[in-house]
């Protein structure tokens, strides 16, 4: 029995979480602010060695395959890791950590939303031009919503002037891609975003894990939060 509950606890993002964001009402911030539609923006999000070794694999991964689409009002240009059978060995460690039923019962103790169903998680990797044009997340694939997302920035060195920001619409917010940064937001109509288009003078690469947590809750209504206090330092950040 021990030996279940440890293997639980290790296989959950919450054991790989910052030790400082489980202190001091860290946790219940987030909370509150998940349940009212706000972005979480959470700097130094991961243990160091996790980090480094996940931007390791994909910084040495080489097949990455473009994919790009122009329906109407959305247009995307980005390189990806789609396929299962292209995963390399730590990106598949990567989705089951995140997609353990231990790591869906946090978030959906954060969220307040059944996140019980399929994890949906990729890579990404913007180069000049690659860019994703506004839109909501909102998917209904077999009666599963996409509750949570998340979108974990693993670039390192990124300058601002070279584009590939996340833009949260709401707040009217640019995000720069820093490493080990994690984006979380509950999926919801209201809550448009979209990437920059990266400049041609970019010569980082900006590398990035992002999905989505599912389930069957219905969406819930969007409730428009107070405007918080600007400061890039605080570890969490609530826009």
């Amino acid at each position: 029995m021990e030996k279940e509950l440890v293997q639980r606890t290790v296989n959950s993002i919450e054991f790989f979480l910052n030790p400082e964001i489980l202190i001091n009402g860290k946790l219940e911030q987030i909370n509150e602010h998940l349940k009212k539609g706000d972005l979480i923006v959470i700097r130094n999000a991961l243990q160091t060695v996790f980090a480094e070794r996940i931007f390791a694999c994909l910084d040495q991964f080489a097949d990455w395959k473009v994919y790009e689409g122009y329906q109407e009002h959305f247009h995307y240009h980005h390189h990806n890791i789609y396929d299962d059978e292209l995963f390399p060995a730590d990106l598949l460690w990567c989705r089951a950590i995140f997609g353990s039923d231990s790591s869906k019962q946090f978030i959906q103790r954060l969220a307040q939303r059944d996140c019980a169903g399929d994890i949906t998680l990729s890579a990404s990797l913007y180069i000049p031009g690659d860019h994703s044009l506004p839109h909501d997340d909102f998917l209904d694939h077999k009666g599963h919503h996409r509750q949570v997302a998340f979108v974990w920035h693993l670039t390192k060195h990124w300058q601002s002037d070279w584009g590939g920001e996340f833009f949260w619409c709401r707040k009217n917010r640019y995000v720069s891609p820093s490493f080990n940064s994690l984006v979380l937001f509950c999926v919801q109509p209201t809550n448009m975003h979209f990437v920059t288009a990266v400049s041609p003078h970019a010569k980082g690469k900006r590398l990035a894990i992002s999905g989505w947590w599912t389930g069957k809750m219905e969406m819930e209504r969007d409730q428009t939060a107070p405007d918080q206090n600007n400061d890039e330092q605080r570890l969490i950040e609530i826009i």
